[in-house]
Order: C-alpha cells, then sequence, then structure tokens
C-alpha cells in the first residue's frame, strides 16, 4: 500500500470514499472506511462546514475582520476538519462540478479567491 497518496476522495454529498485504484478499493475494504457511522461522521463534518464559509464571507463583507478571523479558528478546530481541507482541494479538481452537484453556492465559496486565503493561509488561523 501506497502511504504517500490518498488512495480514495470523498464523494461529499453522501460521504462514502470511492477507490481510484486497486490499492484505494483494497484500502476501503480492509480499513472499512465505508462503515456506516464513519459515512455519516463525515457527511455531517460537510454540512457543519458549510455555514462557516458563509459566516466568514459575510464577516469579512462587513469587514469584521475579527470575527472572520474567529471563524477560520473555530472551524478548524471542530472535529473532522479534515473534511473541511477536503472541500478545499476537490473544489479546484477538474471534477468538482460533478462532486459539487447541486451546491453551486458551496463551490463558489470554496472557489473564492479571498475565502481560500483566509481559511488556507496558516498565519490568520491563530
Amino acid at each position: 500500500m501506497q502511504t504517500s497518496s490518498r488512495p480514495a476522495f470523498e464523494v461529499l454529498g453522501t460521504g462514502q470514499y470511492t477507490a481510484l485504484s486497486p490499492q484505494g478499493q483494497a484500502s476501503i475494504e480492509v480499513f472499512g472506511l465505508n462503515r456506516g457511522s464513519l459515512v455519516k461522521g463525515r457527511h455531517d463534518a460537510y454540512l457543519a462546514a458549510i455555514p462557516f464559509l458563509a459566516q466568514w464571507r459575510a464577516a469579512t463583507d462587513r469587514e469584521q475582520s475579527r470575527k472572520a478571523r474567529d471563524t477560520v479558528r473555530i472551524a478548524w478546530d471542530r472535529p473532522l476538519a479534515d473534511v473541511l481541507a477536503s472541500m478545499f482541494h476537490q473544489s479546484s479538481l477538474p471534477a468538482a462540478e460533478i462532486l459539487f452537484a447541486e451546491e453551486d453556492d458551496v463551490l463558489s465559496l470554496l472557489r473564492d479567491p479571498e475565502l481560500r486565503t483566509g481559511f488556507l493561509d496558516v498565519e490568520d488561523r491563530t
């Protein structure tokens, strides 16, 4: 098994992992990555992350920089923050429109350059 690359990717709407390779399929099966509780947790984390994006955008638009920074800090401090990281990563993929089907507003936020800087700039998280 290769540990340097991700053998699977999330289908965000469902929280399930889909294999990208035979190794990915084996990992999903061996580690039980699509167990009901894990799928539900990833799906819930996805749904919980969306309001943070909108809250940051609103605070920034109102020039409330402290509230925007607090929003980012709280979003990254939550359990399953890796789902938020995956959302940002997947929003830049060629298949993003498919991955975020019927979630145009979420995809638009994730692709907003100012929002990406606000969330992904490590110095702004403190």
